[in-house]
């Protein structure tokens, strides 16, 4: 709930998170080194949050135990909507646990890459992705 969003807001503004302008329920941890042992922290409070829609973790050291933990977060978290995690340290294994979190609510998540719906061009050349990040795509042009 709000003691938990305030908790993570607190903990993420401190290492440079930005909120979008205007939109609250936007975070952005894009770049800000975040690894594995900060996701249970982070994961426990997505889990209690009833605020965030869209959160960014794109570009961080997150491998598949980290990614773990956010999936774990997501099977539970009933407002988010939109995460990107493009760019990060993860195999098949991280990418599998967040796809299944993301089909087990079909009507509530929709971007693991952080591409919104109205989207008519996404430019990603150049942007250190792998073969796990081909995989998020492939989830995020489903039809």
């Amino acid at each position: 709930g709000e003691a938990g969003h305030t908790h993570v807001l607190q903990w993420l503004l401190g290492r440079g998170a930005s909120i979008s302008p205007g939109d609250p329920t936007q975070l952005d941890f894009n770049g800000l080194g975040i690894r594995d042992e900060d996701m249970p922290h982070l994961a426990s409070a997505l889990r209690a949050d009833t605020t965030l829609t869209e959160v960014d973790f794109s570009h961080n050291g997150i491998t598949d135990e980290g990614a773990q933990h956010l999936a774990d977060a997501l099977a539970t978290n009933a407002t988010l909507t939109d995460i990107s995690v493009l760019g990060n340290d993860l195999t098949e294994e991280g990418v599998r646990a967040l796809v299944a979190a993301a089909e087990s609510k079909p009507n509530q998540i929709m971007s693991l890459c952080g591409i919104k719906a109205d989207a008519t061009s996404v430019h990603h050349l150049g942007r250190g992705l792998g073969p796990a990040d081909a995989v998020l795509l492939a989830f995020e042009l489903r039809v």
